[in-house]
C-alpha cells in the first residue's frame, strides 16, 4: 500500500500545473471584485496582523492584485469608517496615476473621504516649482512647497472635477490634511495656509482637515502630557477646529481616571469666549461614539454651560449624521427638550461640510 500511495505522488507530481492567470487592473486601477475573492481574504489576513500606520507597503504589493477597489471593500470590511487608514491608499493611487481627477474616481468616495485626502496630500507633496505634478519628494523645503500650494489654494476645490465628486467643504478639508502634512506638522504654518481660501467657511473646513491631520498623527497625540490636556486648541486659531479632533484623546485619559463628563465641562467652562465655544463644540465631538452606542445621552453630554455653550456641544455630537455614521438617527435628540431638541434636529438634518450653515459660533 505504501508503495502504491508513492506511485501515486509521483504520478501527482508530473501533472502539467496551471497558472491562473493574474486579472489586470483596468485605467483606473480597478480589477473586477468577482476575480479577486481569495485573493482580498489573504489582504484581510495580512492587514489585521499590522498596527496603525503600517499598510503602506501592503497596499503597494496587493494593488496589481486586487486593485484598487479590492483594497477599499477589504479596509471598509475591516473596519467601516477606516479614514486614516486610506490617506495610504489614496496617495499609492496617486502616485500610480499622476492625475487628480482619474485619482479622485478610483478612489469613489471611499472610506469616510479618506482615500482622497490621501490623493491630495501626494498631490500638492508632488507639485514642483512649475505647478506640474511631478516628483518632488516631501523632504523639499516645507517653505518652498508651501509656497507653491499657497498660489493653489484659492481656486483649487472651484474645478469641475471637484464640483462633480464633492463639495467644496469637503475638498477644503482634504486640503488641510495636506497643508498640515506639506508644513511638517507646524500647526501656525498649515493654518497659514488655509487662510488663502476666500470664503470663511473654507477657510473653517480647511483648518478643521488640518487639525485632523496632526491628531492622527502618533508623534502629536500625546502631546497633552506635557503641555496640558487642552493642547494646543486653547490658543489655537478656529479652535471649535481644533478642539473639535485634539479634545477626544483627552476625554479618553480623563474618564480613564475616573473623571465625568461634568469635570469637562467645567475645564471648558474655565476658558473665555471663542475658547470656551470650542472646547464644547469638542465634547460634544469627543462623545458621539458613546452618544451612538447609547452609553450617554445627548442631554447627559450636552447639558452644561450656557446656551451657545449646548448649542456648540449638540453641533459637535450630531453633525456627523449628515456623512460619517449614517446610523445614527435623528432618534438621539428625544433626550432633549424645547430648542435643544430643534437645535438637535437641525444639526442631524444637515449634509456634512454644508457651506451655507451659519459660522456665527465657529469662530477664528
Amino acid at each position: 500500500m505504501v508503495a502504491g500511495l508513492s506511485s501515486f505522488l509521483v504520478r501527482r507530481a508530473v501533472l502539467p500545473q496551471f497558472a491562473i492567470a493574474q486579472p489586470t487592473p483596468d485605467s483606473l486601477l480597478n480589477i473586477p471584485l468577482e476575480q479577486t475573492v481569495f485573493a482580498r481574504e489573504e489582504f484581510l489576513v495580512a492587514y489585521r496582523k499590522l498596527k496603525q500606520g503600517q499598510a503602506a507597503p501592503l497596499y503597494e504589493q496587493f494593488l496589481p492584485r486586487i486593485g484598487a477597489n479590492g483594497i477599499r471593500l477589504a479596509l471598509e470590511t475591516a473596519k467601516p469608517y477606516c479614514h486614516e487608514e486610506a490617506h495610504d491608499l489614496g496617495k499609492l493611487i496617486f502616485t500610480k496615476l499622476r492625475d487628480v481627477g482619474e485619482s479622485l474616481e478610483s478612489c469613489a468616495d471611499s472610506c469616510s473621504s479618506g482615500c482622497m485626502h490621501g490623493v491630495l496630500m501626494q498631490f500638492f507633496a508632488d507639485t514642483d516649482s512649475a505647478g506640474n505634478a511631478g516628483h518632488a519628494a516631501h523632504q523639499h523645503s516645507a517653505q518652498l512647497t508651501a509656497g507653491e500650494v499657497a498660489r493653489k489654494i484659492p481656486t483649487f476645490c472651484e474645478s469641475a472635477t471637484w464640483k462633480r465628486m464633492y463639495g467644496p467643504g469637503d475638498c477644503a478639508h482634504g486640503v488641510g490634511h495636506a497643508a498640515m502634512f506639506l508644513s511638517n506638522y507646524d500647526i501656525p504654518a498649515a493654518i497659514d495656509l488655509c487662510e488663502r481660501f476666500p470664503s470663511y467657511p473654507l477657510r473653517y473646513y480647511c483648518a478643521a482637515g488640518a487639525y485632523m491631520e496632526y491628531w492622527i498623527n502618533p508623534k502629536f497625540r500625546l502631546n497633552y502630557f506635557s503641555h496640558g490636556p487642552l493642547y494646543p486648541c486653547d490658543k489655537a486659531r478656529y479652535p471649535a477646529a481644533c478642539f473639535r479632533y485634539i479634545l477626544g484623546n483627552t476625554t479618553r485619559w480623563h474618564y480613564a481616571k475616573g473623571g465625568t463628563v461634568e469635570t469637562l465641562a467645567n475645564q471648558c467652562a474655565a476658558l473665555n469666549d471663542k475658547y470656551r465655544l470650542g472646547c464644547f463644540h469638542g465634547i460634544g465631538f469627543s462623545h458621539r461614539d458613546r452618544i451612538q452606542r447609547d452609553k450617554q445621552t445627548l442631554a447627559e453630554v450636552c447639558g452644561f454651560g450656557s446656551r451657545e455653550d449646548q448649542t456648540m456641544c449638540l453641533e459637535g455630537a450630531m453633525d456627523q449624521l449628515g456623512k460619517f455614521n449614517a446610523f445614527v438617527s435623528v432618534d438621539h435628540c428625544s433626550s432633549l427638550l424645547d430648542w435643544r431638541r430643534r437645535v438637535c434636529r437641525a444639526v442631524a438634518a444637515r449634509t456634512k461640510y454644508d457651506t451655507d450653515r451659519s459660522f456665527a459660533l465657529f469662530q477664528r
